[in-house]
């Protein structure tokens, strides 16, 4: 029955298309590590049938395109892939069309807005790495407060773009609290690198022993080849979801359909095979052994531009 549907939507997209191309495509952005964002894309290539135009880059550069395409009246994207406050931003700016998709039963609420906008396919847990030829288990810290020891001074880097995680935990903290907290850590050494995989790779080469904010399957992935790499979970662990949506205005509607079909599908049991943590309800359980504080992209984007100012002003311990 999925092979007849499919066959048939093909057929009105190659009608659709006409003869001024011999195959369907779709246009994705997506900020997802790119090694497993085209392992997911020949996949659908392939079961498909469907060209895939990509373009990959950051969370930023992907919300800011999109914006500037639209004012200027040019609707390129189909779909688009990026973290959930990103995504709640273009729900804001009328850029999404909401899905009726069977899937988002199949996924744990905070992985899909009230306004079916976007759905998350994963869930980014945010977690501790660790070189373990660098650090002992033993000095491993048990609590955000640890990291103020001397013994770290210098040896602790930040992913220098994630504002989001750092207003939920000041939040979690108690505002004056957490403030307090990271301004002590910006005060002992505190590196800032660009890019969630670049520094997983520093972590692994040795030059940064510990990072403070990375998405838990890289050094997952990096640990299970072999790489001297290992991670924690300190508490209040934050979390938050990625998102898929359909621009408003996609110029290949039924194509991006069925692509957002698959991320939240077919692509999500891939992703799990990768080793993602996905956002389907069965690993509900395997969440609770976490003390979870999930992102909530409507108030982070309330107030978007103050508190990325806070976070840059305090760890670049510009004050």
């Amino acid at each position: 029955m999925m092979a007849i549907r499919r066959a048939a939507l093909l057929l009105v997209l190659a009608v659709l298309c006409g003869s001024a191309c011999a195959q369907p495509v779709v246009n994705v952005y997506s900020s997802m590590a790119e090694k497993d964002l085209r392992r997911l894309v020949a996949e659908f290539e392939r079961r498909h049938g469907i060209k895939v135009n990509l373009w990959r880059s950051g969370k930023n550069r992907i919300l800011q395109r999109v914006l500037s395409e639209a004012r200027a009246g040019r609707q390129e994207v189909d779909v688009i892939h990026n973290p959930a406050p990103e995504m709640e931003a273009l729900h804001r700016e009328k850029l999404l069309q909401p899905m009726r998709s069977p899937r988002l039963a199949e996924l744990i609420p905070q992985a899909v807005a009230a306004h079916r906008e976007w759905a998350g396919p994963r869930v980014y847990l945010f977690v501790q790495a660790y070189n373990t030829r660098l650090v002992d288990k033993a000095d491993l810290p048990k609590t955000y407060v640890d990291l103020l020891h001397p013994r770290w001074k210098g040896r602790i880097a930040i992913e220098g773009k994630e504002q989001e995680w750092f207003y939920t935990l000041v939040q979690a903290m108690g505002e004056a609290e957490g403030l307090k907290f990271f301004r002590a850590l910006a005060a002992n050494g505190l590196q800032v690198r660009m890019g969630n995989a670049l520094l997983t790779n520093l972590v692994v080469a040795g030059d940064v022993p510990f990072a403070l904010t990375l998405y838990s399957y890289l050094p997952e992935q990096q640990r299970r080849a072999g790489a001297p790499v290992d991670w924690i979970a300190l508490a209040p662990t934050i979390a938050a979801t990625d998102a898929v949506g359909v621009a408003a205005r996609a110029p290949h509607p039924q194509a991006a359909a069925l692509f957002y079909e698959f991320m939240l599908g077919d692509g999500q049991s891939l992703m799990a095979e990768m080793g993602h943590v996905i956002s389907h309800r069965r690993i509900a359980l395997q969440l609770e052994r976490y003390q979870l504080k999930f992102i909530d992209p409507a108030a982070v984007i309330q107030d978007y531009d103050r508190w990325t100012k806070i976070f840059e002003d305090t760890i670049y311990n510009r004050q």
